[in-house]
């Protein structure tokens, strides 16, 4: 009976690891569609009334690198945790995650700023200028500076319990309702010109499925 109790408590836990993960990876992957989107947006020859998916794509991306700098700062702090007293290779490679979080920061309340531009006035040419230029800036360093870090993950995945990984997670319903709601209406803004990237093609699919 014990034994019995066991296996369950142990598939029980393995499918709440599973959900979290899943959970993870749909959200930086529909993070990851909108940075394509913007990008392939941004390199159109003809981008005329891009405004309002400019403004879909601002609000998107406010929620997900939000989100995203929240769950890695979790990270570090469970990783100092873990550690204790880190080495000085160890101390280097936490430092560059918070070094890379706070470029992100940086680049993130200018974009920001450029979004909340183009809500007063759509149609003024230097706000949309200024948008572009910032957004080519902020989504390369997003493909530099903030990809996989193979020695912070390497380091977590030898340090961290399932329990560890469902914490960092944070699996709210509640934001993933409006999480999913932003990428929805940044589907809806998307032009026809603006390819969608090439990991969007099944969260277009649970979009369709969604609205039917």
């Amino acid at each position: 009976m014990a034994a019995s109790q066991n296996q369950k408590n142990k598939e029980r836990e393995m499918t709440i690891n599973k959900s979290a993960l899943e959970s993870v990876m749909g959200e930086r992957g529909r993070l990851r569609t909108a940075h394509e989107m913007l990008k392939a947006a941004i390199e159109l020859d003809n981008r005329d009334n891009f405004s309002d998916f400019y403004v879909a794509v601002g609000n998107y991306m406010e929620a997900g690198m939000g989100r995203l700098d929240e769950q890695d700062i979790k990270m570090l702090a469970r990783l100092a945790e873990r550690i204790g007293s880190p080495n000085k290779d160890e101390q280097a490679i936490i430092d560059e995650v918070y070094r890379r979080l706070d470029g992100n920061r940086v680049h993130l309340i200018k974009y920001l700023a450029c979004r909340d531009a183009l809500i007063t006035d759509s149609g003024n040419s230097a706000h949309l200028n200024e948008y572009e230029s910032v957004s080519h800036a902020y989504i390369d360093y997003i493909h530099n500076d903030m990809g996989h870090h193979a020695p912070s993950t390497d380091m977590a995945r030898k340090l961290f319990l399932d329990e560890d990984w469902i914490d960092i997670a944070d699996i709210d319903e509640d934001y993933f309702v409006i999480e999913k709601e932003l990428y929805f209406k940044l589907l809806d803004a998307r032009p026809e010109a603006v390819p969608l990237g090439m990991s969007a093609e099944e969260y277009v699919e649970e979009y369709r499925r969604d609205r039917d």
